[in-house]
C-alpha cells in the first residue's frame, strides 16, 4: 500500500522549503506537481518530498533551484558531493551530530544550556551559534543527519534563546525596530539571534514573527513608529530578493532604514538609500551605535 501524500504545510516543515516558493516553483518549472485530494488541496508523494529535501541541500550550498529542478536523484546526490564544503569542527560544536543522530534531546539541551551559561548572550549569539549552525548544516550537507534532526536542533536553540530573551529587562531605546521575514521566508532563527543583539543593545524590538506581507509591513511600521526594519534571510532563501527589497524601500517612510541580514543576503545586488545589508552579527551593536550618532538630538544653539 503506498504511503498517504503529505499537505504542503507538512511539506515546508519537513523540507525547509516556504509553501510559497513551492507553488511557484510548480508554476515556474512544473516542479514538483502533487496530486489534490477531494478538496482540491495539495498533496506531496514521500518521493517528491525526499527529492526536495535533495535540493534543499544543494540551495544551502548557493545553487540556485531552477538549474536543480530536471536532475534525478542520483545527479543530485553527485553535485551534492562535489559542493560539499570543507568539514569544520570546533571544541564547542563537534558533538552536536552525535547528538542529534541519537535523538538525545535532553543531552542536547544540556550542551546549549552550558555554552550560553559558560559564554552569556551576546557571545553565545555572535560565537557559538554561528559555529554550531554550521556545523549542523555540515552534517545535514553529507548526509549525515535528517531534516528531522535538523528541525530538533533549531527547535532546542529556538527555546532556549527565548527563555533568555524573556529574562532580559524590557528596552525602550531607540532604534525601535520591527523583526520579521518576508512572505517566503519561513525561518526563524536569524530573527532570534539578532533580538537578542538589539535588546542587549538597549533597542526597543517588536518581533512579528515570519512570513509577513509586504503591505502588513509598511502599515505595521506607521502604527508602530518604527525607525528600523530587520529583515532576516536563510541561506535557502530563492525569493527575489532585489524586487523585494526595491519594493520596500519605496513604500517605506524617508526616515526608516532596512537592515537585512542572513546568509541570503548574499545574492543582494542593489544598494540604496536607508538600505543596510548586515553581513555578520557582530555588526549589529555598531549599526545600533551608528544609528543613534546620527540621529542624535540637535542641540539648540546658544
Amino acid at each position: 500500500m503506498s504511503m498517504p501524500g503529505l499537505p504542503i504545510a507538512a511539506v515546508e516543515r519537513e523540507t525547509g522549503i516556504a509553501r510559497q516558493l513551492l507553488r511557484m516553483w510548480e508554476r515556474r518549472y512544473g516542479y514538483p506537481m502533487p496530486e489534490r485530494d477531494a478538496q482540491g488541496d495539495r498533496l506531496y508523494s514521500p518521493e517528491q518530498v525526499e527529492h526536495l529535501c535533495r535540493i534543499r541541500r544543494l540551495m544551502d550550498m548557493g545553487l540556485r533551484p531552477g538549474r536543480l529542478m530536471a536532475l534525478s536523484p542520483a545527479q543530485l546526490d553527485e553535485m551534492a558531493a562535489l559542493h560539499l564544503p570543507a568539514r569544520t569542527a570546533t571544541p564547542w560544536c563537534d558533538k552536536l551530530p552525535e547528538l542529534l543522530r541519537h535523538q538525545d534531546g535532553q543531552a542536547l539541551r544540556r550542551q546549549l544550556q552550558q555554552q550560553l551559561k559558560e559564554l552569556g548572550l551576546a557571545r553565545f549569539v555572535t560565537a557559538f551559534l554561528p559555529a554550531a549552525n554550521a556545523q549542523v548544516g555540515d552534517a545535514w550537507s553529507r548526509g549525515e543527519i535528517r531534516i528531522f534532526h535538523e528541525h530538533l536542533y533549531t527547535e532546542e536553540v529556538i527555546r532556549l534563546l527565548r527563555a533568555a530573551l524573556s529574562s532580559l529587562p524590557l528596552a525602550h531605546g531607540r532604534p525601535r525596530v520591527m523583526l520579521t521575514t518576508t512572505p517566503a521566508e519561513p525561518h526563524t532563527l536569524g530573527l532570534l539571534m539578532a533580538e537578542a543583539l538589539l535588546r542587549l543593545a538597549g533597542c526597543e524590538c517588536l518581533a512579528f514573527g515570519p512570513c509577513m506581507p509586504f503591505n502588513e509591513m509598511v502599515e505595521a511600521m506607521a502604527q508602530h513608529r518604527i525607525d528600523v526594519l530587520a529583515l532576516s534571510f536563510s541561506a535557502a532563501y530563492s525569493g527575489p530578493l532585489d524586487n523585494e527589497i526595491s519594493q520596500l524601500m519605496a513604500s517605506l517612510a524617508p526616515e526608516c532604514q532596512l537592515w537585512a541580514g542572513g546568509a541570503g543576503t548574499r545574492r543582494l545586488k542593489q544598494q540604496a538609500h536607508g538600505l543596510h545589508i548586515i553581513r555578520q552579527l557582530e555588526q549589529l551593536p555598531e549599526q545600533v551605535e551608528h544609528w543613534r550618532s546620527t540621529h542624535a538630538p540637535k542641540t539648540p544653539a546658544s
